[in-house]
């Protein structure tokens, strides 16, 4: 079974095409026109175009929101227009400006509470998408929790969207800002739920929803909910590219050509907006299918373009999915060097993130604190008349709170602090483990095998990968369940761990799939270890229909390969290896049980290495074979050459 059988992770997970803030509460609601305001429809008929150009053209919005400001409008007109202007400035890559936009908002909110409490609501939920896009996120929470509040007085359609919009805006935090999509899906699931029971269907909603199901390894599901949310987007040219961009990925059927085709179709449509983040997300999709076909060269040069244009948005998953892609390009070029330095960077940013959270909380906490101390301070000195003997103790009191209360901010700081970082530690180990067995993951594992590639072994010994299949694995499935089947995993994985030292690394490496690698084995301690693993994997499974065998089959390969290859040649690279593993697996499978090893000579000069991987038997004097039970050779090696004549 060939390793390129096997789902390409990168496809799916970073990722990912840039979330989009849902907006369900449009200020410009329709009116009933009245006759002889010929001038107002035309001012109302040019907001209502600037609501529906900002989510497929933002650049037209924030020009057509901007002659409408310089025009004599009334204060729900302005606050309509700005609206228009700040969602489309976090669309065209201009958070600092849409910061600005939503500040003016809250400001004019502020200025008139006599303004309707629909409107009010509507305004409070616009202003906090913005804040939302333009990376202010706990102000955009607060913003949001009095959206709801306003919601739950006045009742109605509006409150239920309110509710919705605001429960995916936090959703859309969880998963963006706090690096936690199992804490999202909960927020993804009360808002569709919402929606339903209501019939206001979301496709925003929907898309979210779909991207969120892909940080959590749900390719099917997601599949899912993009093609209903494809459905849905014919009113949005912005969203319904990025769901094309999406789908492109996980529709099954497609080569890889006729994928970029689409991809770079999507992508010239998405530089017309313009919509950044959108291109960055097709540029990384791009960028992962030419490592897929191993152009390197056109995966970083790809990949580059991709990290250029996340810069252009204040939305870390597309900045995040950009530098995935740049790492593994790196990665793939064999260029670790740069890769750790990416890893690095994405790192970096991810802390950044958490600073501007902490920061904004105790910007926000310090100005309260100066305003209740001015609020004291006048209170004192317009009493100061009548209470001058109690002067000294008032005072004294006050210094103590506000020794208190600075004091309080201080923990509040630290423990803060100490819970991100606990946070993080734990989201860190959750990513790198296989939520049923507790292995290593596919991820995981991959960044070990890039590091154990790059240590030379000792005097004869080499590193060595062990590639696991559980036979008959579907079978087990279909005739006694899923939940059978998982109890084999976590059995097997369990026996595994045991068989292996602590030095070694044990992963799930896909499906019924494990990976062992150990360093510094020579050929008999590398047959004794296949051995050992063999046997554990042999026990049997209580099920409520009886006992049943449960064996696996082995296939194992030495890093680098060869004895002796040039550096950067492909038979040096850990992948090689994995591939050589695969080929000697498909060989065990032939009795079951059983495993069979490929172990590298030096390579000939008139040999090439993808040659001798497509026919390993016929490889004579290039490749040792091993195996638990007797094998024919000759017949083997006969197959094989007769392939190869045939390809000649």
């Amino acid at each position: 079974m060939p390793v390129t059988r096997f789902p390409t992770l990168r496809l799916l997970a970073p990722l990912l095409a840039a979330p989009l803030l849902v907006l369900v509460l449009v200020l410009a609601a329709p009116s009933a026109p009245v006759a002889g305001a010929a001038a107002v429809d035309d001012v109302e008929s040019r907001i209502k175009r600037c609501f529906d150009l900002r989510r497929n053209q933002p650049g037209m919005a924030v020009e057509l929101s901007a002659r409408l400001l310089d025009e004599d409008l009334n204060l729900e007109q302005r606050i309509k227009v700005l609206s228009c202007q700040g969602i489309a400035l976090t669309l065209a890559g201009n958070p600092d400006r849409a910061e600005a936009i939503a500040e003016r908002i809250l400001a004019e909110l502020g200025r008139h509470p006599e303004l309707p409490p629909e409107f009010r609501m509507r305004a409070l939920s616009q202003a906090g998408a913005i804040l939302h896009g333009a990376g202010k996120i706990y102000f955009a929470e607060k913003i949001y929790g009095e959206t709801v509040r306003v919601g739950a007085q006045i009742g109605g359609t509006d409150a239920v969207r309110a509710q919705i919009a605001t429960l995916t805006n936090i959703a859309l935090i969880h998963a963006d800002f706090l690096d936690s999509p199992a804490d999202a899906e909960r927020y993804y699931r009360e808002a569709l739920a919402l929606a339903e029971s209501s019939d206001l269907p979301n496709t925003q909603l929907t898309f979210n929803h779909a991207l969120n199901l892909l940080r959590l390894g749900d390719p099917d599901a997601a599949l899912e909910a993009l093609e209903r949310a494809a459905k849905s987007a014919s009113g949005s040219e912005l969203l319904g590219l990025r769901i094309d961009s999406a789908l492109a990925t996980l529709r099954p059927g497609h080569a890889a050509p006729a994928r970029l085709a689409t991809l770079r179709g999507i992508l010239a449509n998405q530089r017309t907006l313009p919509d950044p983040a959108g291109e960055a997300a097709t540029l990384a999709r791009i960028a992962t299918l030419h490592i897929d076909r191993g152009d390197t060269a056109a995966a970083l040069q790809t990949a580059r373009r991709a990290v250029e244009r996340a810069s252009h948005v204040h939305s870390p998953q597309e900045s995040y999915q950009a530098l995935q892609a740049l790492i593994d390009a790196h990665a793939a070029g064999g260029d670790t060097a740069a890769a750790l330095e990416n890893a690095q960077r994405m790192q970096e940013m991810k802390l950044d993130a958490l600073r501007r959270q902490r920061l904004d909380l105790l910007a926000d906490l310090q100005a309260r604190t100066h305003d209740a101390a001015a609020q004291r301070e006048l209170e004192r000195m317009r009493y100061e008349a009548s209470i001058q003997s109690l002067e000294q103790e008032k005072s004294h009191v006050l210094r103590s709170t506000l020794l208190g209360f600075l004091l309080l901010m201080m923990l509040g700081a630290i423990t803060f602090a100490l819970l991100q970082r606990r946070r993080h530690r734990q989201l860190r180990e959750l990513s790198e483990r296989d939520a049923l067995t507790g292995l290593a993951n596919r991820h995981a594992a991959t960044a070990a095998l890039n590091a154990l590639a790059t240590q030379r072994s000792e005097d004869d010994a080499r590193h060595v990968l062990f590639l696991i299949d559980v036979d008959h694995f579907k079978l087990i499935n279909d005739t006694h369940g899923h939940h059978a089947g998982d109890q084999v995993l976590v059995d097997v994985s369990a026996r595994l761990r045991a068989t292996c030292g602590p030095d070694d690394l044990v992963s799930r490496w896909g499906g019924e799939e494990f990976l062992v690698a150990c360093a510094n084995l020579d050929p008999a301690q590398a047959q004794a270890m296949a051995n050992r693993l063999c046997r554990a994997m042999h026990h049997t499974l209580e099920t409520v229909d009886g006992h049943r065998t449960i064996t696996a089959s082995l296939g194992m390969a030495p890093i680098p390969f060869f004895d002796v290859a040039p550096e950067g040649h492909a038979a040096r690279r850990w992948d090689y290896a994995l591939r050589m593993a695969d080929r000697a697996l498909y060989a065990a499978k032939e009795h079951r049980d059983s495993w069979v090893g490929y172990w590298g000579a030096r390579l000939p000069d008139d040999a090439t290495a993808e040659a001798v991987l497509e026919f390993p038997e016929a490889a004579t004097g290039i490749i040792s074979i091993m195996a638990s039970r007797p094998r024919d050779i000759s017949r083997a090696r006969e197959h094989s050459l007769l392939a190869l004549a045939a390809q000649a």
